[in-house]
């Protein structure tokens, strides 16, 4: 019994839903409570029944009209039934009459529910049924009933206004979080990209160095220096990974510690002259007084066009120069002698061009005379809230 209970209650949960179109179950719930409370109503005022066809009629379209509304999607026609049951009823007068409260209701669904149009036509309907009688028939108030009517229908389209003002903001509010979504999605893999570059690089020319020794220098010294090197660069690409990873759901209160500074460019230039890449480094200014922000995404560019160096030149040389002023200036230049320039819509690149961008500063690429150039300029203080460089 109780299991029948419970599935007769969600049964009927689903169809009052059903009935309320968009809005939330206590709109409809309201409104049908309140039309079968002013249906019993108004027949109750009817008694002793004079003429019992005219109630027997207004009853049987009222509880037709709650039928469909439980049984079919939210449709106009049931405004119709609605008119005809109050009709019947406005066909045995009474004083102080109730059935008009039906027309109320009526024209705030109509206002709620429909098209400004259709809600319009129902209303005026209303209004005329109440007119009608009140000039022909016996209903007492007939102005005050017709102003219920457009009070009706002006709270039934505040709520509609309110509705679609309700959609729009949690259709921004979707936007807004997708676009998060998007760019935190392309952050991480920006990271992930960069760090796997970089230890990959330098992994591969320590290892091949190692070969190289073997082959044919048969010294085992230089060949375990740098497969130690190429063993250290995993080690780290696999703590910077792990950091990525932890960043993903950990608290907010434990930032991830990012390279900045001179001695963190120094420590990566020098890992790549250890893998056999000849780099002239060159700093004009403070590195140490630039912003946490500013100074990763400095980290992370040299990182990604050595990297490239790597990937794309055979000449193993590069010229790394950055410049603090008003900005920060960083080039990075490598012979490129093996045919036409790289394609620049390549991840690495378009990784590199985004933190410049988000720090609202600039990053330009060009081959030119055999030499491959990458220049950026960023803004030596920028807004730090809710960067991800």
């Amino acid at each position: 019994m109780t299991s029948f209970t419970a599935a007769l209650g969600a049964e009927l949960r689903r169809r009052v839903e059903r009935a309320g179109g968009d809005y939330p179950p206590l709109y409809p719930a309201v409104i049908l409570s309140a039309s079968v409370a002013v249906t019993v109503v108004s027949a109750a005022q009817r008694y002793p029944f004079e003429h019992p066809g005219w109630v027997i009629a207004g009853l049987v379209l009222a509880c037709a009209t709650l039928v469909l509304d439980l049984s079919v999607p939210p449709s106009t026609y049931v405004c119709f039934t609605v008119l005809a049951s109050t009709l019947c009823f406005l066909m045995v007068p009474v004083p102080n009459d109730a059935a008009p409260l039906q027309l109320i209701l009526t024209a705030a669904i109509g206002a709620a529910m429909y098209s400004l149009r259709t809600g319009i036509r129902v209303a005026v309907l209303c209004v005329a049924l109440v007119v009608a009688f009140g000039i022909l028939g016996d209903l007492g108030s007939p102005a005050l009933y017709a102003l219920g009517v457009a009070c009706g229908w002006l709270i039934g389209y505040m709520v509609l206004i309110q509705k679609r003002l309700s959609d729009n903001r949690a259709r921004v509010l979707r936007e807004r979080a997708d676009r998060a979504a998007s760019d935190e999605r392309r952050r991480i893999a920006r990271e992930i990209h960069d760090v796997i570059a970089h230890s990959l690089s330098i992994t591969m020319l320590n290892v091949t160095g190692a070969r190289r020794a073997l082959e044919q220098d048969r010294d085992v010294d230089e060949a375990i220096d740098a497969l130690t090197d190429a063993e250290r660069q995993g080690r780290q690409a696999m703590s910077e990974i792990r950091n990525i990873v932890h960043v993903l759901g950990a608290n907010e209160e434990q930032p991830p510690t990012t390279p900045a500074g001179d001695r963190d460019l120094a420590a990566l230039i020098d890992d790549y002259r250890k893998a056999g890449i000849h780099v002239s480094y060159r700093v004009d200014g403070d590195l140490a007084s630039l912003p946490d922000p500013v100074a990763a995404a400095l980290y992370r560019i040299t990182q990604e066009s050595l990297a490239n160096v790597v990937k794309h030149s055979t000449a193993n040389r590069a010229t790394v120069s950055v410049t603090v002023g008003d900005s920060v200036e960083i080039a990075v230049e490598n012979p490129y002698l093996n045919g036409p320039a790289r394609d620049r819509d390549g991840a690495g690149i378009d990784g590199m061009t985004q933190r410049a961008a988000l720090l609202g500063g600039t990053l330009e690429t060009c081959h030119n005379d055999g030499t491959w150039k990458v220049r950026a300029s960023l803004p030596t203080r920028v807004m730090t809230d809710g960067l991800g460089v």
